[in-house]
């Protein structure tokens, strides 16, 4: 068969002319590239498609009910995520989560603050601040405390009945009901209720009470002697003594009324009871009895 120019390489393919007559076409280089490309085709196997079993495939993935898809959260997502929470979670420990510092009866406890400030905290009290201190240093106080402050930015006591600011002192501050009182024991404080503003150095106090105010100074007191376990009071209400008492003993007192509004200055023991009520109630002319119950009953 004579084969033509323009299609001997399909001919050759088909087997409608010989390899020999393919030789006389092409150079020997292309001969064997061409039998290569030949010997390459011919291990392919190409099966006749069954077109009934493609119709009925495509048929059943056109009817079958159409799956929701899940949605794919990316890897940045997650990390997006994360990396908020963890930002949300430190935002809210340093600058709003605070620290909260109880005290029950009859005990007294010790708070060494960020800024190297103590704080002393008697019985039945309660001393709140936050995480952040050292930059702002603002506390709130529920009973009593003695503050050993050191020096630098202003330093604030926040109670329900007043304020106290200082620079760096050493001051005792009593913050119950309607009885707020501060002593300065080292340098100087500013004490605010209100509109009346007060300011305190070395020895002096304020104390303000039933709509009252009241300033003396004693210099001879380095601290507030319930530190080393005994209360000492001036010229302060019998309620307020009687409070005090509860707070250290856990035991409850029940005087008439009259009784509270008179005025004691002294000191309780807070080691035993009995010697406690014998210091109150003897200078004053009162008896005292305890019930079944553990209640001290004081009568005149």
């Amino acid at each position: 068969m004579k084969a033509n120019k323009d299609t001997y390489l399909s001919d050759w393919l088909s087997g409608q002319i010989t390899d020999e007559e393919l030789k006389e076409l092409v150079s020997e280089e292309d001969f064997e590239a061409y039998r290569k490309v030949k010997n390459t085709l011919e291990g392919f196997q190409i099966e006749d498609p069954d077109l009934e079993q493609n119709f009925n495939a495509v048929i059943q993935k056109r009817n079958a009910p159409n799956k929701p898809s899940t949605p794919v959260l990316s890897l940045w997502k997650y990390l997006t995520v994360a990396a908020c929470l963890v930002l949300c979670f430190g935002i809210y420990h340093f600058f709003i989560a605070s620290n909260t510092v109880v005290t029950d009866f009859g005990t007294t406890t010790t708070v060494l603050l960020s800024d190297n400030s103590k704080v002393a905290l008697n019985s039945k009290s309660k001393l709140i601040y936050s995480n952040y201190f050292e930059y702002k240093r603002t506390l709130q106080l529920e009973g009593e405390a003695f503050f050993e402050v050191q020096k630098g930015s202003p330093f604030i006591v926040e109670t329900t009945l007043g304020k106290v600011r200082v620079l760096g002192t050493k001051f005792n501050v009593i913050s119950f009901r309607d009885f707020f009182e501060v002593v300065c024991y080292e340098g100087k404080v500013k004490v605010t209720k209100g509109p009346k503003t007060t300011i305190l150095t070395h020895g002096e106090s304020v104390r303000f009470y039933d709509d009252t105010i009241e300033n003396w100074a004693d210099a001879t007191s380095r601290k507030p002697s319930w530190l080393t376990g005994e209360s000492a009071f001036r010229n302060v209400p019998m309620e307020y003594v009687f409070d005090q008492f509860e707070n250290q003993y856990h035991i409850a007192v029940s005087y008439p009324k009259h009784i509270g509004n008179v005025k004691f200055t002294g000191t309780f023991t807070h080691n035993n009871p009995d010697v406690a009520l014998q210091a109150i109630c003897i200078p004053l002319h009162l008896k005292y009895t305890q019930e079944d119950s553990g209640k001290i009953l004081i009568t005149e």
